[in-house]
């Protein structure tokens, strides 16, 4: 069965009266946009009429009531949400799961300790780090030493993550946690060493993605472009801070420029998808 398009809207109207009440009557639909515009699709036809009086009320200025079981038709709108963005839902799973687990065991020492023994001498050998090996750079990504840290991570892995997920652009989102964890933590140890954790360079190179792909192809994500200048800045003040007094912010400068690089390059380099109906 063919989804049914039953409502365009330009990019910067509000389209969550509609959608909430939607979730609410458990009507799958999705909003996506195709040629500047936002394109409301619904899964099943036959549920026209009754979507359609709902969108005909908000045009009316018509409050778009939610039915009286809100709570639980929130909660699965919630799950109804959350499980459209697969790989952002697991990330945000699996990165508290591995911070509780740290908790009873040591295994994560081994995964902070990777060539202990080559740093600082061998760090411009490129042996040094096939000897390592990939998931041995990578895997540090998944590690948190504080619960702030930790919750600062995760939502913005939610946030951003959910953006690209919803322009279903899924395999990018995989590449760039790959590719800019690897990338920020390479050049973390090459600059200061082992011992350091966090997926904070995948963060910082979904930012540079996002905040390339909207200036450069004028791609709405629904970011705030000032958010890269601003974790940019952030960024330069902390290496400016270490600079002058080594070990003052504690922060994996390194891995954060890294990332960053890596989501730009990966931005610049990536094939624009072209949106059409068929992707509802």
């Amino acid at each position: 069965m063919e989804p049914l398009l039953i409502l365009k809207a330009p990019l910067g109207l509000d389209l969550s009266p509609v959608t909430q009440r939607l979730w609410a009557d458990k009507i799958v639909h999705r909003v996506i946009e195709i040629e500047g515009e936002q394109c409301l699709f619904i899964a099943d036809p036959q549920q026209f009429p009754l979507v359609k009086g709902f969108i005909d009320d908000w045009h009316n200025g018509v409050r778009v009531e939610e039915p009286k079981e809100s709570v639980s038709v929130s909660i699965f709108a919630g799950v109804m949400s959350a499980v459209q963005t697969p790989v952002t839902l697991a990330l945000v799973i699996l990165l508290p799961l591995i911070y509780v687990a740290m908790q009873f065991s040591p295994f994560w020492h081994e995964w902070v300790s990777a060539g202990q023994t080559l740093w600082p001498e061998q760090r411009y050998a490129l042996a040094s780090y096939v000897d390592m090996g990939l998931w041995s750079l990578w895997r540090p990504t998944l590690l948190h030493f504080s619960l702030l840290h930790l919750l600062n991570n995760t939502f913005w892995c939610w946030v951003l993550g959910r953006a690209l997920e919803r322009r279903g652009e899924w395999i990018a989102l995989v590449a760039l946690i790959a590719v800019c964890g690897l990338a920020g933590n390479i050049l973390q140890w090459w600059y200061q060493g082992p011992a350091f954790g966090g997926i904070s360079g995948v963060v910082y190179g979904i930012v540079g993605w996002v905040g390339l792909r909207q200036r450069r192809y004028q791609i709405a994500y629904g970011i705030p472009p000032a958010l890269m200048t601003v974790m940019v800045v952030i960024m330069a003040v902390t290496i400016a801070a270490e600079t002058i007094e080594p070990g003052l912010t504690g922060i994996a400068n390194g891995g954060h420029l890294g990332g960053l690089l890596a989501g730009l390059m990966l931005g610049w380099l990536w094939p624009v998808k072209k949106r059409g109906k068929h992707d509802a």
